[in-house]
């Protein structure tokens, strides 16, 4: 069964839309959190930014939370990453230090369910597939970069993961195989995808502490 506070991976065999059919669930319910990773929901429609959603009393047992393709970090209190906000209709791994209890704070809530960052579109001969295994390397900077350059991941040949630099630290993900056909050649766990710098048509290699 689907469970209201639950988060799932949906793999499909192609692209396709369809709705959901079950009731409306209370959006102050409590979630609790065992240490390390947690898979949960969002229980209400629209969206709120991470830092208002989380509540302050346990935000700073926070350390990271992943989406589909996008992540944030908690650095010090401030909140780094592509991912800004919880929005419905999507699962959201949450990293806590500590088992615990909360509810979403909502005081901030939108009605807009596609306020978080867009992501810019993948520069045409670098798409990749979303795989259900994926890390994220969050870069403070490269020399000589500009916004609206890519960051490309590779493993070997093989485009695992593009970013468009936004002037601040940010993450770039790594999809790995996680044994379906349209993840044959990503990543295994254990191996350090290679970074390459996109500006206009060029290509430049990177070189640096990964």
């Amino acid at each position: 069964e689907i469970n209201a506070k639950s988060g799932y991976w949906l793999t499909m065999l192609e692209q396709t839309d369809f709705s959901f059919y079950g009731y409306t669930v209370d959006p102050s319910l409590e979630y609790s959190l065992h240490s390390g990773q947690n898979l949960i929901s969002f229980p209400s429609h629209g969206s709120v930014g991470i830092g208002d959603g989380i509540p302050d009393e346990v935000e700073d047992q926070f350390t990271g939370i992943i989406s589909e393709g996008v992540a944030a970090i908690n650095n010090g209190g401030t909140w780094e990453g592509s991912l800004t906000a919880f929005e419905s209709a999507k699962g959201y791994w949450v990293e806590v230090q500590s088992a615990l209890s909360f509810s979403f704070d909502l005081t901030n809530l939108s009605e807009d369910a596609t306020s978080r960052l867009s992501a810019a579109q993948t520069p045409t001969g670098y798409e990749y597939k979303q795989s259900t295994k994926q890390a994220f390397y969050f870069i403070e900077d490269i020399s000589g970069i500009n916004p609206g350059d890519w960051i490309i991941a590779y493993n070997r040949d093989v485009v695992i993961g593009a970013r468009q630099w936004s002037g601040e630290i940010t993450d770039v993900p790594a999809m790995g195989n996680d044994g379906n056909d349209v993840t044959s050649g990503y990543i295994k766990s254990g191996v350090t995808p290679q970074f390459k710098l996109l500006q206009g048509d060029k290509l430049i290699n990177l070189t640096g502490d990964v």
